[in-house]
């Protein structure tokens, strides 16, 4: 996303491009513009790293242009882009990974000169709790299959989980919320330094097929599941845990072309 250097001369050069549309151009462009204007709610965190005013302008920005094309709910390269992009209009640097090579993260950010390296997940599933932060595959695991001994169950859940808060420093997840008015969104931040308490992972309990944290909270902290038959981990954590950056209200579906 690129910032105006001189908003009057933009928006000249943007009345002369849309004089070239065509009607079906003219319709699409109309969307967005009618998207752009409708009322929108939005809160964020006072004090929020992420969230700050350029930033959160930026992605309500984003999301409406987004609603202006589409009937469904911000999905996760969207949201990969969308975060990005507003980033860079917040003034930080930005490198997204290349592709599924780099494991466990998607982008890295460079802020007030602190480097952040984040995993960027979405979810707009029909039945979204909330208060926990739900991830069906927070990452692959092709060993869960091959880990027969339980003490070896035991060592990769551990070796696992402390590779990842190593490499990642946060989980970043908007939750689409499908409501009967319009979607809610909500951004949330989950620390990886939750994850120290899988060193202490006990061999009994590494056997389960999900694992609680502390293994004996009424209301655990955060959930482990190791799914066997898909070979991947997925993770449940409580809201309590995690940080809310903002959340942002968008209206009903587009108008009809």
């Amino acid at each position: 996303m690129t910032s105006a250097a001189n908003p009057g001369d933009r928006k000249t050069q943007l009345h002369n491009k849309i004089e070239n549309l065509n009607t079906q151009e003219i319709v699409i462009v109309d969307n967005v513009v009618t998207s752009i204007q409708a009322p929108a709610e939005h809160t964020v965190l006072k004090d929020s790293w992420l969230t700050a005013k350029e930033w959160a302008e930026a992605f309500l920005a984003l999301l409406r242009v987004h609603h202006g094309l589409s009937r469904e709910p911000l999905g996760t390269l969207q949201f990969e882009a969308a975060f990005n992009d507003a980033s860079e209009a917040a003034g930080w640097t930005v490198t997204a990974a290349a592709g599924a090579t780099n494991r466990f993260y998607d982008t890295v950010i460079v802020k007030d000169g602190a480097r952040i390296v984040l995993s960027l997940k979405s979810t707009a599933a029909k039945a979204l709790k909330e208060n926990w932060v739900e991830i069906s595959k927070l990452t692959e695991g092709a060993w869960i299959q091959d880990a027969r001994r339980q003490a070896e169950r035991r060592d990769r859940i551990v070796a696992l989980f402390k590779e990842y808060r190593e490499i990642t420093d946060g989980i970043i997840i908007l939750r689409a919320f499908r409501e009967t008015d319009g979607v809610r969104y909500q951004l949330v931040e989950i620390p990886t330094s939750l994850f120290e308490a899988v060193d202490s992972l006990s061999v009994e309990n590494a056997q389960k097929g999900t694992i609680p944290f502390p293994a004996d909270a009424v209301v655990p902290t955060f959930k482990i599941g190791i799914d066997r038959s898909d070979a991947k981990v997925k993770l449940a954590v409580h809201i309590s845990a995690a940080t809310i950056h903002g959340q942002w209200k968008l209206a009903g579906e587009r108008e009809p072309r």
